[in-house]
């Protein structure tokens, strides 16, 4: 009978270590499981941080673009207008030395 309480004890024994074994291992798993989730929340946190970002860099990169192609119009505006000018300083050139011309032939 001695022989047969000693197993019941060992095999108690080892009901109750399989069972702290399986509690940490289930321990060990909520464990993981909690630092996954902190894991995914820093992950989102980035993520919401990065399309914060993209969000001002494309609206600055909008307004850059408008400024851009407002340069550009008012350049060539002002080519036109210096085009337009320099055609103008040719014909009042042109226009001078006829003047100076007949002045000199009415002169003689």
């Amino acid at each position: 009978m001695a022989g047969a309480t000693t197993i019941e004890v060992v095999k108690r024994k080892i009901q109750v270590l399989q069972q702290q074994a399986d509690e940490a291992k289930e321990r060990q798993a909520e464990a993981e499981v909690a630092s996954l989730n902190r894991r995914i929340q820093l992950v989102e946190d980035e993520l919401d941080c990065a399309k914060e970002h993209l969000a001002t860099d494309l609206q600055k990169l909008e307004e850059a673009e408008k400024a851009a192609d407002e340069s550009e119009r008012g350049m060539k505006v002002i080519e036109n207008r210096a085009l337009k000018d320099e055609e103008k300083m040719a014909l009042q050139k042109l226009q001078l030395k006829e003047a100076k011309h007949i002045a000199e032939e009415a002169d003689r």
